[in-house]
């Protein structure tokens, strides 16, 4: 299961850097050279993190967080709750600042992530 499980994990990180990358890169405008790229063990702690949660579980978290996901299955919050509310905050937060949200839309994402670590810990999933 492992030898399965691995290619996921660096699919889900890879894919992610290059959503995030490609985000960037669509919008120069707003890029700021001010903005610091992620030091090499905020890199290894984001990779570890999003290893933890696997493509799918991933996925869903993230759109229930930054969009209009409306569910996470039992599965994926059981895996958040496992990697713990540091990775889970860290991820969220390292999105937020490479994809540099205005303010109150961060405040707004930050809320939507505590809401999700409550309700899977909470519930153990989220079906709203």
């Amino acid at each position: 299961m492992e030898s399965k499980t691995a290619p996921a994990m660096n699919l889900l990180v890879t894919v992610t850097l290059l959503c995030v990358s490609s985000f960037v890169m669509a919008r120069p405008s707003i890029v700021s050279e001010s903005v610091p790229a992620p030091s090499p063990s905020e890199d290894y702690r984001v990779q570890h993190c999003a290893s933890g949660l696997g493509e799918t579980c991933g996925d869903s978290i993230f759109h229930y967080v930054f969009g209009a996901g409306k569910h996470v299955s039992k599965e994926c919050c059981n895996r958040l709750l496992n990697v713990g509310e540091v990775c889970h905050d860290l991820l969220t937060n390292v999105t937020i600042r490479l994809e540099q949200f205005p303010e109150q839309q961060a405040k707004q994402i930050r809320l939507k992530n505590d809401k999700a670590w409550k309700l899977c810990k909470k519930d153990g999933q989220i079906a709203n």
